[in-house]
Order: structure tokens, then C-alpha cells, then sequence
């Protein structure tokens, strides 16, 4: 499936692709789709996964139909897309249906935003200023990681995404509606027990998650430079140790390698 597209790229290792899902398509994947409920379909007078496509189709709901066509089609000609511009984004797109009504005779003209891991700076005074850091002695081992994840982020320059940073405000805010939920409390009372208005507890959000992507990628960067690696052996005994965690190999790989980081930048004199 070829999929007419339009790419748009920013500075910020963004992007937009407007895209336009064919007809001709969408009718294709109509069938298919009908053909999934037909198997599993049960009404009197007919077997299960025995009623014609035109029974089935006078008793499900076309919006239901039409919404699993878009659930098949969207993700494979995104990935065609994004395989076919070398593209690597790290978040999932927002999505924003332009067609006003999604009908089977019309194509379907669909725009997402996404965003690829954007460049990283750090300062090379970063590595002078550390030096005198750990030759102080009056410094123990918290203060000192402390004061080197102050330091990493007083050098580091990142340009984060909106996508990526609106993205991840709304996360942590519907994490925070589904936790008072659970603890029976509203948005409302929550932000007067902290005397904050909404707005600027987003603006605090967007500030610490702006530290934290840049926290992060530095890490990440300077791994990269000094060639500090994680060995397989590594991650196999913190899953021997902790085996939940083999659900997220990721985040144990990138806790590995921040602690590598920080040991290494420890060692600086």
C-alpha cells in the first residue's frame, strides 16, 4: 500500500505528515474487516461465523466498522512512511482526522505529529568545572551526585519538542486524575491543597520535564562519547536479582548506563 503523503521537518527533530488514505484502500480493508466480525458473528437463524456479509453488515454498527478500517490502516502506512524517510520517532503520534465526515466512496486525509531525539549540547566547561567538584572532600557521595546532575544540566542545551513535551505533560497529568481517582479526590482539591491554579502547575510540569529530557539525553550523550557501555552480563544479573524487571529491559539498561555515567564523572580529577 502506497500511502500520498506530505513531510514536514523542523529544527526541533519534529515533524508533521499530512497523509491521504485511498479509497479504493479503504473499501479493500472494509472487507477484510467485515470478514473478521463474520467469523465470530452469532444471530438466530445462522451458525456462528456462517451469516452473509450483507447480515452482518445491516447489524453492527458503520462507525464501529469504519473506526477498525482507520485502526488497520493508519499504523501500517505510518510505518511505510516513517521506514521509507528513515525516520526514528520516539513518541507515539498525536492524530488529527482532517476529513470531516469518514465515509467508504471518499478518501480519508489524516495529519500526525511525532518528534525524533532532538541534538544535544553540552558545554565543555562542563568537564573543567566538575574537577574541583570531586577533589573536594567535604563532599560525600549524595552531594556530590547532586551537585554533577546540577552541573550536567547548567551545560546542557536541548531544543524540546512541543509534540514531545505536550505529550508528556498530558501523561503525567491523566496519571495524576486516575491517581486521585483512586484516592477519591478531584483535580480541584488537589491543586487547592497545593495552592496552585492549574495552568501554572502545567508550567512546573513542563519545567521539570524539560530537566529531566535534558538530565537524560546528556547522559545518554556522554555515554556515547566516552564509549561507556553495558555489557549483557550486566542487565542478566540485575534480572536474576529482579526478575519483574525483564518487563522493561529498557529502563534497566538505562539505569545501568546513568550510573556508569555518573561513576565515570565521579572519577574526573
Amino acid at each position: 500500500m502506497k500511502t500520498n503523503h506530505q513531510l514536514k521537518q523542523l529544527k526541533d527533530k519534529s515533524f508533521s505528515l499530512e497523509l491521504t488514505l485511498a479509497a479504493e484502500d479503504i473499501k479493500k480493508e472494509y472487507q477484510h474487516v467485515l470478514a473478521e466480525i463474520q467469523a465470530s458473528f452469532e444471530k438466530k437463524g445462522f451458525r456462528k461465523g456462517k451469516a452473509p456479509l450483507d447480515v452482518v453488515e445491516q447489524n453492527i454498527s458503520p462507525q464501529k466498522v469504519i473506526e477498525e478500517v482507520l485502526n488497520h490502516l493508519l499504523p501500517k502506512a505510518y510505518k511505510e512512511i516513517i521506514d521509507e524517510h528513515k525516520l526514528k520517532p520516539i513518541t507515539e503520534p498525536t492524530i488529527k482526522i482532517k476529513t470531516e465526515k469518514l465515509s467508504l466512496d471518499s478518501d480519508w486525509v489524516l495529519e500526525m505529529e511525532s518528534a525524533e531525539l532532538p541534538p544535544v549540547n553540552i558545554n565543555p566547561q562542563f568537564f573543567d568545572e566538575i574537577k574541583p567538584l570531586n577533589k573536594d572532600q567535604k563532599n560525600d557521595q549524595k552531594i556530590k551526585t547532586d551537585k554533577i546532575i546540577d552541573l550536567i544540566l547548567k551545560h546542557t542545551q536541548i531544543e524540546l519538542p512541543a509534540v514531545l513535551l505536550n505529550n508528556d505533560v498530558n501523561r503525567r497529568l491523566s496519571d495524576l486524575v486516575e491517581h486521585l481517582e483512586s484516592a477519591k479526590l478531584t483535580v480541584d482539591q488537589y491543586l487547592k491543597s497545593k495552592n496552585i491554579t492549574l495552568p501554572k502547575y502545567r508550567e512546573e510540569l513542563e519545567i521539570q520535564i524539560k530537566k529531566d529530557w535534558a538530565l537524560n539525553l546528556a547522559i545518554n550523550q556522554i555515554a556515547i562519547d566516552k564509549e561507556i557501555k553495558v555489557e549483557q552480563k550486566e542487565v542478566e544479573d540485575i534480572f536474576t536479582k529482579n526478575p519483574q524487571l525483564k518487563n522493561d529491559p529498557n529502563l534497566v539498561y538505562f539505569l545501568l548506563t546513568q550510573q556508569k555515567v555518573l561513576d565515570y564523572l565521579q572519577s574526573i580529577l
